[in-house]
């Protein structure tokens, strides 16, 4: 990156931060994710600075990539909450009668990820717990518990459709 270039990307996230953090606080009401959400406009602008720093108007570029980067983070969240949701179905389906409806929803997985990923997956997805607060448990970053759930997901996918065929979502 140029050190104009620099320079510019700075003097912007100083004036327009805030501003970007409350329109994607707009499209996903979590400050939380919203906060996640300006850095990553701002880390898409520091690889893009060429792009930023040759479009006219400099914040409804910023807007913009906001906008994007809210509607990525709402699509992945659907994505996991539809496949934990198929997951708990499935489930449910393939339970021995002798198991009992109130038991812990956690326990239909237990065998395909370890019990960690299970309870993060459950926080996060299940419980609607943010990402900040569950890495503030963990004592990790933010960025850290978002990889986390992914591999878990991945992990409980890939593990179930071997477990229960190649048709499952």
């Amino acid at each position: 990156m140029k050190p104009e270039q620099e320079a510019t990307l700075e003097r912007l996230y100083r004036t327009h931060f805030h501003t970007l953090e409350v329109h994607a606080y707009r499209f996903l009401r979590n400050w939380d994710d919203a906060h996640v959400a300006a850095q990553e406009t701002f880390h898409i602008a520091c690889e893009k600075a060429d792009a930023l720093t040759a479009a006219p108007d400099s914040l409804k570029w910023l807007k913009s990539t906001t906008k994007h980067v809210c509607q990525n983070m709402r699509r992945t969240k659907q994505r996991q909450q539809m496949l934990f949701t198929s997951l708990e179905e499935l489930g449910e389906q393939c339970q021995p009668a002798a198991v009992q409806p109130e038991d812990d929803g956690l326990e239909l997985f237990s065998g395909l990820i370890s019990e960690e990923e299970l309870t993060l997956l459950q926080k996060i997805i299940v419980d609607g717990t943010s990402y900040a607060d569950a890495a503030g448990e963990l004592g990790i970053s933010i960025w850290a518990c978002r990889k986390r759930v992914q591999r878990a997901i991945d992990k409980l996918h890939k593990r179930c459709r071997e477990k229960f065929g190649e048709n499952f979502p």
